[in-house]
């Protein structure tokens, strides 16, 4: 018994040192431990850092795909391409290569500053550029009429408002009709060329009577043309992007002289003479001119204000002179010789708003100031009330179809006594190859 008491005594006293190291630690071990805390913490901590700049990616990425979205809904909203004709190539085609989506993103970013629409009511004024690449053909009817009443006075004025001789009342109806087919090509995304070609359709009633004679009759001479207009060609540049400055376009456009010269039909009468009625009408203005100008257009939400600044050269030209003798030996020169109709600066201004998505209108004036016309063979040179002065009110509007192709419609209201009364264009363009 006292030999098993001694054991246990001797097991009690060999557990005593495990206890005692259990339970009291070291200044080394609580070191070491606070190392290895710190070391887990800045685990942490790199941890953190690590999906913060995760999570910046991520918005980056985010913030990338807005502007892509802003682009596309951009291009949905005012691009020529689905102004006259939906795009197929909006969305992209599955499997396509990643240079396609390059390339259409940075011709997104090139469009997002292109000139806004306005309404096309002319040749330079208004429409958008042409994409690079793409063909549009725009074919257009325009109607045109005026009416012109004029006194022609012969004789001789004794007392004020007293005249002895005769008194001619003249007034002409004149309507035209111009039907044209224009194409435009986008050379680069600033350049597009221009081809425009017409036929001519014209009808004029010229009645005329005299008064202080003893006749009351009113006679009447109709005449008319129809044949092909002058060819024209064009070239527009967009200058500036307009970022903080107005859009900048230069315009050239080259009329031929392809449709029938009003020279070259015979009258009954020369022009030192008192003209007589012909049966035919010209379709063309029988000179080649050249007109440069420049368009200036400035967006300031909702309104855009645009102007046009040109200047037309019409080139002098050779009608012809012809020599002959009369019955007393005298040399009789005949034809008009050289002609020169006459150069203009023309000037247009006004503004246009968008009315919806859909849907545009503008209002603007357009003067051109003619300078006189000289006749070579006549006497005398200049043509007295040749020197012209064309003002007219100008009222577009513009509406896509359901189809995407945009609809244009201008109207012009004369506002001198040289400008036609009224005149009605429409326009339509459509996109042949994108």
């Amino acid at each position: 018994m006292h030999h098993v008491e001694k054991l246990l005594i001797l097991a009690l006293v060999a557990m005593v040192p495990t206890v005692v190291t259990a339970e009291v630690r070291t200044p080394e071990a609580q070191a070491a431990e606070a190392e290895a805390l710190h070391q887990e913490l800045a685990a942490k901590m790199q941890q953190i850092n690590q999906q913060h700049r995760d999570l910046l990616e991520r918005m980056q990425a985010i913030e990338e795909q807005r502007r892509d979205l802003e682009l596309m809904m951009h291009r949905v909203t005012n691009l020529d391409d689905y102004r006259a004709g939906a795009d197929p190539k909006l969305g992209g085609v599955a499997g396509e290569p990643a240079e396609v989506g390059q390339e259409q993103k940075k011709e997104l970013e090139a469009q997002q500053e292109e000139i806004p629409e306005l309404p096309r009511i002319s040749a330079d004024v208004g429409g958008v550029l042409t994409p690079k690449g793409r063909l549009v053909i725009e074919p257009s009817l325009q109607y045109v009429q005026s009416t012109i009443n004029r006194v022609s006075l012969d004789g001789l004025g004794i007392l004020p408002a007293v005249l002895i001789g005769n008194v001619d009342l003249r007034g002409v109806d004149r309507d035209t009709f111009i039907g044209a087919l224009t194409a435009r090509f986008g050379i680069t995304s600033r350049l597009e060329a221009e081809l425009k070609g017409s036929y001519v359709s014209r009808s004029d009633k010229t009645r005329t009577r005299e008064i202080l004679t003893q006749s009351t009759e009113e006679s009447v001479f109709s005449a008319d043309g129809s044949d092909i207009g002058d060819i024209e060609f064009g070239l527009r540049y967009q200058f500036n992007r307009g970022i903080g400055w107005p859009f900048m376009v230069g315009n050239l456009r080259i009329k031929s002289d392809t449709g029938t010269d009003p020279f070259e039909i015979a009258t009954k009468k020369s022009l030192a003479s008192e003209p007589d009625f012909t049966g035919e009408l010209s379709t063309g203005s029988g000179f080649w001119s050249v007109n440069p100008s420049l368009t200036f257009i400035y967006p300031t939400d909702p309104v855009v204000f645009f102007g046009n600044v040109g200047y037309l050269w019409t080139i002098e030209d050779d009608k012809g002179t012809f020599y002959s003798t009369n019955e007393n030996g005298d040399t009789v020169v005949s034809g008009f010789g050289k002609v020169d109709p006459g150069d203009a600066w023309r000037f247009n201004f006004g503004m246009g708003i968008g009315l919806n998505d859909q849907s545009s209108f503008s209002i603007s004036y357009q003067l051109d100031l003619f300078n006189e016309t000289t006749i070579e063979n006549a006497r005398p040179q200049k043509v007295v009330g040749s020197d012209a002065t064309i003002g007219k009110l100008i009222v577009g509007y513009s509406v896509r179809l359901p189809g995407g192709a945009p609809f244009n419609l201008a109207i012009g209201i004369g506002a001198t006594d040289a400008a036609p009364d009224t005149d009605v264009t429409f326009r339509m363009p459509f996109n042949i190859i994108d």
